[in-house]
């Protein structure tokens, strides 16, 4: 992941509600298609001149070649409105993961967390963060359906990890395979995994348990097979079921 700044500069007598809107809209079309990371980007203003600090999941991210209709049109209208903008990358983002270079991924996870900034796709090989925009599209032409699960799964979260307001929903949704939030979840596997033929895994997060023995005996919770493994997978998964494509973790 990598840090950068967007520079705008609008020309002299053009309207500054116009170009601020236009900004926004960009902004908005660069996260729905996985170019720009987060969902909140400072932008500053200094004169007639902007500047929005941004993540990015690799150094390319901005270029043209991984921009869909919708980017393509928002910077258009940048045209339109009067606004030159130019991009900076500043710098590598230190503790954040880096990104999937197996060229070839052979199956695909679907994790992130409360503090996650990446993208909540990820290598089943390397662990390696895979942007979004290197898939086809999931949702009219971007991936909201991602990343609105993304935010949705980080609340629960959030909550499950303060343990003071709705820690019992939140624990449920992100850890019961039948919850609206998993189901979600499995359901954008399944679309991934049907529109580039590589699995693509969902993970369980687990809290509690009762033992160690016990816990190793527990079965997957879709077919109720064996699914523990003898090596942890990128030390995080101990549990995985390739028929139902589910990780888990031991409590």
């Amino acid at each position: 992941m990598y840090t950068a700044e967007l520079i705008f500069k609008l020309e002299q007598g053009k309207d500054t509600k116009n170009a601020e809107e236009a900004i926004d809209v960009l902004l908005g079309a660069l996260r729905m298609n996985g170019q720009i990371l987060g969902r909140e980007f400072p932008v500053g203003r200094k004169d007639e001149n902007y500047r929005a600090y941004l993540l990015l999941p690799t150094t390319d991210s901005l270029d043209k070649k991984c921009a869909n209709n919708y980017v393509r049109d928002a910077i258009h209208k940048l045209d339109e409105v009067g606004l030159n903008y130019s991009s900076v990358l500043t710098g590598k983002e230190p503790y954040a993961a880096s990104a999937c270079r197996c060229g070839a991924s052979k199956s695909f996870i679907l994790y992130t967390h409360y503090i996650s900034l990446e993208s909540p796709l990820r290598c089943g090989c390397c662990f390696g963060i895979i942007p979004l925009y290197r898939l086809h599209p999931t949702s009219n032409g971007e991936y909201v359906d991602i990343l609105t699960w993304q935010s949705d799964y980080q609340a629960c979260d959030t909550l499950q990890m303060n343990s003071a307001t709705g820690e019992r929903f939140a624990l449920h949704q992100i850890s019961r395979f039948d919850s609206s939030l998993s189901q979600r979840g499995i359901e954008i596997c399944n679309n991934i995994t049907s529109l580039t033929g590589i699995p693509t895994y969902y993970y369980l997060y687990r809290a509690i348990r009762r033992g160690k023995k016990s816990e190793q005996k527990r079965k997957c919770p879709s077919c109720t097979d064996d699914w523990f493994l003898k090596e942890p997978l990128h030390q995080l998964f101990d549990f995985r079921c390739d028929r139902c494509r589910l990780l888990s973790n031991f409590a």
